[in-house]
């Protein structure tokens, strides 16, 4: 049964003052009238991990590094020809006048954390860095790094490398973590900042959208150059992330991955992860939605194979088809224990329950599954170009308010899939969960859009909206909810992450604050 607690936001807030997330000014401004309904369980979508992201993962801070850029003397960017590298991405050898040259960390401003840093690598070759890490010592395989906030930007150089002996294997390692970053890879803001969430989906970490993964020798490895080539992060660090945290995992797996990739993918999770976790598995992401090749290809092959004479039918269809044959893989792997563990996931777009239906419907996939995924955003139609005017022409506090009708509309997806799960046996989940404030169709290059977007997630109504949100979620039934995503820099590509930086005053992240309120009644109702 759902708990209500009516004097939640004097308890939450004062907790939250004692943990330091908010401040006493804050915690007392505004309390949001809605009554707090918390039973669904909270995940959390985390963020790319890259060079420009504004969220640090790794101690070896190396391992956010770009790919080589080919540099020559005297040239522009990147215009040093062909360059050799490995499968790895490692540097194997240079032409006469040419470098190599990556980003490591960019657009931090004077945030990124100042200090000694260690520099290890193997091989043999020159190896610089320049911007705001600059090498104060060397020595035979490691370099003492002062990095100085400055410019926000840190790059990497390789000017010299032995083709017999190629310099390779760079780590950056933040200072007093030399002796632990390979046991203990992660920064520990990074897990205190994101303890309490039930489940991590990992489809940005796995460069899920677009990817060419289709085999196992594919994959990404704890060896790469770094874990932002593109190919997203490997499963050891994903595993281990939740082992750390106690946190089930949600895997995408590539849409063109063949059977051998998704069977050893799983023989490596049933391995290695905690017991008692569950693992939610998903078929790519999104493959109704046409703007990511994973959805094309699904329409390929669902005309390939003559799945119906509806071009989009038959693209759904063979979305649950993989899916179905992807499961039965995952629970061959897993035995007896798959029951227990598992969690297969059939995920549509919410704001078409034909999608839904559809999916569910096709060689009976209902009964293969554990449940369906939605993601019920909300104040998504206000990107469109034709609704520019309306949102410029009221104020940032009247906009506020009508996002409230947002957040109604949302809803009423919401109520139509717990009617459609509760028809075919299976919890209502959310893959993707938040606000969808972002220009689309041209109207994310008018400046003016994208600033009154940002403002908005800055605004403390957005704490209240967010509220409304999960109490909505709450009370159609839904089960688990991913929050759509952890940390990130606002853009005109849309303004995703509940904190902008590892700095940011907590008056101006509500989306941040309503969700540590909604985990804190969460554990309190247990």
């Amino acid at each position: 049964m759902m708990r209500r607690f009516v004097g939640w936001c004097m308890t939450t807030a004062s907790l939250l003052v004692l943990a330091g997330l908010i401040t006493e000014s804050s915690a007392g401004q505004n309390p949001p009238p809605v009554n707090l309904v918390a039973k669904a369980p909270l995940g959390l979508n985390l963020n790319s991990v890259n060079d420009w992201s504004s969220e640090i993962v790794f101690v070896d801070v190396f391992k956010s590094a770009r790919r080589w850029i080919s540099q020559a003397k005297g040239k522009g960017w990147g215009q040093g020809g062909p360059l050799a590298v490995d499968d790895a991405g490692h540097v194997l050898s240079l032409a006469p006048d040419q470098y190599a040259e990556t980003v490591v960390w960019t657009d931090f401003q004077k945030r990124f954390p100042g200090g000694i840093y260690t520099a290890f690598y193997d091989g043999d070759g020159d190896l610089d860095f320049t911007g705001d890490a600059k090498v104060v010592k060397r020595e035979p395989g490691k370099l003492t790094v002062q990095v100085t906030p400055n410019n926000g930007s840190a790059f990497a150089r390789i000017t010299r490398t032995d083709p017999k002996n190629p310099l390779r294997n760079i780590r950056l390692v933040m200072p007093g973590h030399e002796q632990t970053y390979l046991k203990q890879p992660f920064y520990p803001e990074f897990l205190k900042r994101w303890r309490g969430f039930s489940v991590f989906r990992f489809m940005d970490w796995q460069s899920t959208n677009n990817s060419k993964i289709k085999t196992w020798a594919e994959r990404p490895k704890l060896t790469d150059h770094s874990q932002a080539q593109g190919r997203g992060v490997c499963v050891e660090l994903m595993v281990q992330l939740c082992n750390e945290l106690n946190v089930s995992p949600w895997f995408c797996m590539p849409h063109q991955a063949d059977d051998d990739y998704i069977r050893q993918f799983a023989q490596f999770v049933r391995q290695q992860l905690k017991p008692g976790l569950k693992v939610y598995i998903e078929y790519s992401n999104e493959c109704w939605n046409g703007m990511f090749t994973q959805a094309r290809y699904c329409a390929d092959m669902g005309a390939l194979e003559k799945l119906s004479s509806n071009a989009f039918e038959a693209q759904l269809r063979y979305y649950s088809k993989r899916s179905v044959e992807m499961f039965k893989i995952w629970q061959e792997v897993y035995g007896p224990q798959a029951a227990g563990t598992l969690v297969r996931v059939l995920a549509t777009q919410s704001a078409n329950d034909w999608t839904g239906s559809t999916v569910l419907k096709y060689n009976d996939a209902a009964r293969q599954a554990d449940a369906i995924a939605i993601a019920p955003y909300f104040g998504g139609r206000w990107g469109s170009p034709k609704n520019v005017d309306t949102v410029l022409n009221m104020t940032l506090d009247q906009f506020m308010q009508t996002l409230r009708e947002d957040v109604a509309i949302a809803r009423s997806e919401m109520e139509k899939y717990a009617q459609l799960a509760r028809r075919n046996r299976l919890e209502l989940i959310a893959y993707e969960a938040g606000q969808h404030l972002a220009g689309h169709g041209g109207a994310e290059n008018n400046d003016q859009l994208t600033q009154r977007f940002h403002a908005a997630n800055r605004h403390r109504a957005m704490r209240d909206l967010y509220r409304q949100y999960l109490f909505d979620w709450n009370h159609v039934g839904g089960g688990l909810c991913c929050i759509f995503a952890s940390m990130g820099n606002y853009s005109k590509w849309g303004a995703w992450g509940l904190l902008e930086h590892g700095e940011q005053d907590l008056q101006t992240a509500p989306k941040y604050v309503a969700v540590r309120e909604y985990l804190d009644a969460l554990r309190l109702s247990r």
